[in-house]
C-alpha cells in the first residue's frame, strides 16, 4: 500500500500509462521466459538428433562387425568407440573428455550433460554389443556453444522487449490523453457552468461510450437542480408576493387600531380583521411547509427509501373520516358533503386486496383540500359528492360538486402554485369600511399543488374538469402496488 501512495498524487493519465506499461511489462519478461525455455528445449532437442547421427554410423557398424574397420569421424565431430576390453578403438575427443570415457562404459546407455575441467559437454552414449563383447560409442558436442546461442536470443528479445515497452508506453500515454480529451471538455464546461447561462449543458461525444453516457447522466442531473431551483426561486417569489399584501393590510389595520385605541368598538374591529389576516399568513405557512415535507419525502424515495404501502380499505376508512371533518366546515354554509365507496371485488385471500403507496396522511390531505376547496366555492345549500373506488389496477378518488366550475383558462394551471380562479369561484369581497381595502381571499392557492404533490409521491396523477352539467370534477388516480 505504501509503494501506492506516491501514485495517487499523479494525474489520471499518468496513473493509466503506468499502469499499463507495467502490466505490459510483465506480460513481455514472461513471454521472453517462456521463449527461452522454448528455445532451450529446441536447442538441447537439436543437439540429441546431431549427436545421433553422429554415432549411429558406429554403432551399425559394431552391431554387425566384431572387428570392424572404423573410418574417423567427419570435421567438427567428436566420437569415440571403446572396445570390450577397454581400449579405445577410435576418437576424436578432446584428451580431458577421453579420461571420462572409462567412466561412461559403465553408465546406461541414453543422452546426459558431463563437466569436463569446468566445461559441459552433451554426450549420447550407446553400448551396441556384437561377437567379441560390449562396445560403447559416445558422441559429444561442447554446450558453450547452446548456452551462447540462447543468450544471443535471449539478449535479443530483450532488447526487442524493451523497445516495445517503450513503445507501449508511448502509445498509452497518447492514447490515455486522447481518451481523456472529453473529460477535459467536461471539466472546462463544469467550469464554466458557474458563471455560464443556466441552460449551458456538458458536451456530449457522437461515441456511445462511458464518457457519452457519464454527460448523459450529468447533463440530467444539471436539469433537475435546474428545475428544482428555479421552482424554488420561483416558490420564494410567489411567496414574496403573496405575503407582501396581507402583511401591508395588517400594518394598516394596526396603524388604524393604534389610532382608534380610544373607541373599543372600532379597536375590536381592527383586531378582529387583523386575526384573519393573521390566520391567513398561518394557513399559507403551514402549506408551504406541507408542500416543503412531500417534496422532501418524494427525494427520500426517489433515493431508494420504501414508500408506505396501505390497504384499499384503510384508505377508505380515512376517506370517511375526511369527510367528517369537511362537515364540520360546510354545515356554516349549509353545503352537503356526501360519500360513496364502492370497494374491489374481492379475491380468494385476504392478501388479495389492493394496495396503494399512499398513507392515510396523505389521503386526508387530499380529501381535505380538494373538499375544502369545493365548499369555499359554492352557494348556500350547495352540495359534494367524494367517491373512493377502483379502477382496474388504479385507485380513483373522485371529488364533484355543483358549484359554478372554473373558467376554461385556469383548467391548464390549476395545479400550480398560487394560482386561483377567484373570479370564478368565488365573489369578490366587498371593501373594508374601514381601511377602504379590499380583502384577499382566504385560500393560499397552494391546495392543489398539495394535491398534485401527494398524488405524484404516491406514483399517480391529478386532473381537473368542468362538468357539462354544472360544476367542478377532481380526480385523483393512484395505482396500485405490485
Amino acid at each position: 500500500m505504501r509503494l501506492l501512495r506516491p501514485l495517487r498524487l499523479l494525474s489520471l493519465r499518468s496513473r493509466i500509462t503506468i499502469g499499463s506499461t507495467a502490466i505490459a511489462a510483465v506480460v513481455i519478461v514472461l513471454l521472453v521466459l517462456v521463449m527461452r525455455f522454448s528455445v532451450v528445449s529446441v536447442v538441447a532437442s537439436a543437439t540429441r538428433t546431431l549427436l545421433d547421427a553422429d554415432a549411429d554410423p558406429y554403432v551399425a557398424t559394431l552391431e554387425v562387425d566384431s572387428q570392424p574397420e572404423l573410418s574417423p569421424p567427419g570435421n567438427a565431430q567428436l566420437v569415440a568407440v571403446v572396445s570390450p576390453t577397454g581400449e579405445i578403438k577410435l576418437s576424436s575427443m578432446p584428451t580431458r573428455v577421453e579420461r571420462a570415457l572409462g567412466s561412461l562404459r559403465s553408465t546406461e546407455a541414453g543422452t546426459r550433460v558431463i563437466d569436463v575441467s569446468g566445461s559441459e559437454y552433451r554426450v549420447v552414449v550407446e553400448h551396441p554389443v556384437n561377437g567379441a563383447g560390449r562396445w560403447t560409442v559416445v558422441a559429444a558436442r561442447n554446450s558453450q556453444a547452446e548456452a551462447i546461442v540462447v543468450d544471443d536470443l535471449t539478449t535479443t528479445l530483450s532488447i526487442t522487449g524493451l523497445a516495445i515497452l517503450v513503445a507501449f508506453g508511448i502509445a498509452s500515454w497518447v492514447l490515455a490523453t486522447a481518451a481523456l480529451r472529453p473529460v477535459n471538455r467536461m471539466r472546462r464546461e463544469a467550469e464554466r457552468l458557474s458563471v455560464a447561462p443556466e441552460r449551458a449543458e456538458l458536451p456530449v461525444g457522437p461515441a456511445q461510450d462511458e464518457l457519452a453516457s457519464l454527460a448523459t447522466t450529468l447533463n440530467a442531473f444539471l436539469a433537475r437542480t435546474r428545475q428544482a431551483t428555479e421552482r424554488e426561486r420561483q416558490m420564494v417569489s410567489d411567496a414574496s408576493h403573496e405575503l407582501r399584501t396581507p402583511l401591508a393590510i395588517l400594518t394598516t389595520q394596526l396603524d388604524l387600531a393604534s389610532l382608534d385605541a380610544d373607541d373599543a368598538e372600532a379597536l375590536a374591529g381592527h383586531i378582529e380583521r387583523a386575526k384573519n389576516n393573521v390566520a391567513r399568513l398561518s394557513r399559507l405557512a403551514n402549506d408551504l411547509l406541507t408542500l416543503s415535507r412531500i417534496e422532501e419525502s418524494e427525494r427520500r424515495s426517489e433515493d431508494g427509501d420504501q414508500r408506505p404501502l396501505t390497504a384499499w380499505s384503510d384508505l377508505g376508512d380515512e376517506v370517511m373520516a375526511a369527510v367528517d371533518r369537511v362537515r364540520l366546515i360546510a354545515s356554516t354554509k349549509d353545503v352537503t358533503v356526501d360519500f360513496d365507496l364502492e370497494p374491489p371485488e374481492p379475491g380468494p385471500h385476504e392478501t388479495d386486496e389492493p394496495q396503494y403507496h399512499l398513507d392515510t396522511g396523505g389521503m386526508a390531505q387530499l380529501v381535505t383540500n380538494i373538499a375544502g376547496n369545493a365548499v369555499a366555492a359554492l352557494p348556500r345549500g350547495g352540495g359534494i359528492l367524494v367517491t373512493w373506488r377502483t379502477d382496474g389496477d388504479v385507485g380513483e378518488l373522485q371529488v364533484t360538486d355543483d358549484g359554478p366550475g372554473v373558467p376554461e383558462t385556469f383548467v391548464p394551471v390549476a395545479f400550480d402554485r398560487f394560482t386561483r380562479p377567484d373570479e370564478a369561484r368565488k365573489s369578490r369581497p366587498a371593501p373594508d369600511p374601514a381601511t377602504g381595502v379590499i380583502p384577499l381571499p382566504g385560500g393560499s392557492g397552494l391546495g392543489l399543488a398539495i394535491v398534485r404533490a401527494v398524488a405524484e409521491r404516491a406514483g399517480g396523477t391529478a386532473s381537473l374538469r368542468n362538468v357539462r352539467s354544472g360544476g367542478l370534477e377532481v380526480t385523483v388516480r393512484v395505482p396500485a402496488a405490485r
